[in-house]
């Protein structure tokens, strides 16, 4: 669905490349997570996707459409819907379900077909309680699920969150990161970039990056086994993945995949 081929970029005045070489691909439906320090190239990968940013050298495709041709543009962009860090420079409206609707009303669909689509997708964010309240008076995140309703009135196929989880506290990162893999399981591609390694356990595929190239890409469990590598990309694995390799080093004998606190005790307790 979208590939990366020998992708170079770099900005204005830039000492070097933001992208180097940069070669990557995302089937239909995969969920993968982009981490790195800041200045790695991770959210500028992520713009390419709907051609916010286009390639010095090399070429972006999704769904086989090429993101330089311009004509492709549109048709890209109605197929990638995006979230960034906050959630207020996303919102337009005053009112939850008028916000949601803005996107579709923009593209002259149906009234009724908007009525359905907003119900719709604030149903698979968990908000349809809040309809009609009106967006100041919610939270950091209940405001972020309400952009990503937005996107999804527009009946995107892939959903790129660049950093979207930044700005929030660790509830609503929760709430965030749980809506996601909610929209995943009904069959989203979802391209998460992320600087919370804690967020990437659940994902089907982590990518690395470091001064803009791929560095090592893999399943939670098979990235997770190179601890020396991310700290070279000054990444530090989640916590449970570090007391699981020190309790390994004591003589548990514990499987490479845990990854979370649950999976941790369910090994565990029955050793101890």
């Amino acid at each position: 669905m979208i590939k990366f081929d020998n992708v170079t970029f770099q900005y204005e005045n830039a000492f070097s490349p933001a992208l180097s070489n940069v070669s990557l691909e995302i089937p239909d439906g995969e969920f993968v997570a982009i981490v790195g320090h800041n200045g790695s190239g991770k959210s500028t990968l992520a713009k390419h996707v709907n051609g916010l940013l286009l390639p010095v050298t090399g070429t972006v495709t999704v769904n086989g459409l090429d993101t330089r041709v311009e004509d492709n543009l549109l048709k890209i962009r109605q197929n990638v819907g995006m979230a960034f860090q906050n959630p207020d420079n996303q919102l337009v409206t005053t009112i939850v379900e008028e916000d949601v609707a803005f996107g579709p009303e923009n593209l002259g669909v149906a009234p009724s077909e908007i009525r359905a689509r907003v119900d719709e997708a604030l149903a698979d964010v968990g908000m349809s309680d809040y309809a009609e309240f009106a967006v100041h008076h919610l939270s950091g995140g209940q405001k972020q699920r309400i952009a990503i309703a937005g996107i999804l009135a527009l009946k995107p196929q892939i959903l790129v969150l660049d950093e979207a989880s930044a700005m929030l506290d660790p509830s609503g990162r929760a709430e965030l990161l749980s809506t996601v893999h909610k929209l995943h399981k009904q069959g989203m591609t979802v391209l998460m970039v992320t600087q919370y390694m804690e967020e990437t356990t659940g994902c089907d595929r982590i990518v690395v990056m470091n001064r803009g190239k791929i560095v090592l890409t893999g399943t939670p469990s098979e990235v997770f086994c190179h601890p020396d590598l991310l700290m070279e990309s000054n990444l530090v694995p989640p916590e449970v993945v570090t007391v699981r390799d020190s309790l390994k080093q004591l003589g548990f004998s514990l499987s490479d995949n845990v990854l979370t606190a649950g999976q941790l005790a369910e090994e565990l307790c029955p050793l101890l």
